[in-house]
């Protein structure tokens, strides 16, 4: 079982190699035809006297998504970007919300907080980035961990608050208070990928979409997947290394330029070239 605490950008990618396995209302569609659509369910449990749960159905063309909290999860379309789905949280420390893969696949939880959405085959086809509270939230705010259930389920929890010591005076705020807590869903990882010319032969340019540059290790499966699937010629070590690289060392940069002929040399020394072997 993994888990995390919530992090601005990955520390550490690995790029994911081929043949790897794991086992409403307003429905629609959004500007590039994706199909799209939020549902709001409540479910009583009765059991033990436990509130109620409210299910937030998730739609992305095949992926279909079911978070189930306490409170119902906002989610608003194409706010990072085109087929993108913004879902926000409001959790009590202590609190967790669930997260079902109600298509056919399955759900990886990754080291930093990411989740990969696999379809049956195994093939990543959508990403979750790592959720994180408000930029402005003060530092010894509650942490964020992701943990993987069972292959179709994941638990985004907020820690429980650590009980004040009696030496200690309470906190002018409520150390309980409810924590926003946000994640992007998203399917389309690239703009565009482009072949040229670069000083030393061909070369790649990779255009990310904005939200897949910063979704973590979920993000860099997706753009590699989708990617190879457009471009076969770069599913190659070096070129794999160099987007690794760039996902970790360069996201902001406007584009990834990759190239075939630079030698296979690893990915720390990938890194240590600045993604450039040579």
């Amino acid at each position: 079982m993994r888990r995390t605490g919530h992090a601005p950008r990955p520390e550490r990618l690995r790029p994911r190699r081929p043949g790897r396995r794991r086992t409403g209302r307003g429905r629609g569609t959004d500007a590039h035809g994706d199909a799209f659509g939020t549902a709001t369910r409540t479910v009583a449990d009765t059991r033990g006297g436990r509130p109620e749960q409210r299910t937030t159905t998730v739609t992305l063309g095949d992926v279909v998504l079911e978070v189930v909290t306490l409170k119902a999860a906002d989610v608003r379309a194409d706010e990072d970007g085109p087929g993108t789905r913004t879902v926000t949280l409001t959790l009590a420390p202590g609190r967790s919300a669930r997260l079902a893969l109600a298509s056919p696949g399955a759900l990886d939880v990754d080291t930093d907080g990411s989740i990969t959405v696999l379809d049956g085959d195994g093939d990543p086809v959508a990403a979750i980035g790592p959720p994180a509270p408000p930029s402005d939230t003060e530092d010894d705010a509650p942490r964020i961990e992701v943990t993987d259930a069972d292959a179709t389920h994941a638990l985004v929890e907020v820690e429980p608050v650590a009980p004040l010591q009696e030496s200690e005076s309470p906190a002018p705020t409520d150390r309980a208070e409810l924590l926003p807590v946000t994640f992007v869903v998203g399917t389309q990882a690239i703009e565009s990928a482009t072949w040229g010319e670069n000083e030393g032969g061909r070369s790649l340019a990779v255009d990310p979409t904005d939200w897949a540059r910063y979704a973590g290790q979920a993000g860099l499966d997706l753009i590699r997947t989708q990617l190879v699937a457009a471009e076969p010629d770069a599913d190659t070590s070096t070129m794999g290394d160099q987007l690794v690289c760039h996902a970790v060392g360069a996201p902001d940069k406007s584009t990834w330029n990759l190239e075939p002929w630079r030698p296979d040399v690893g990915l720390i020394l990938t890194a240590t070239a600045q993604c450039n072997p040579v």
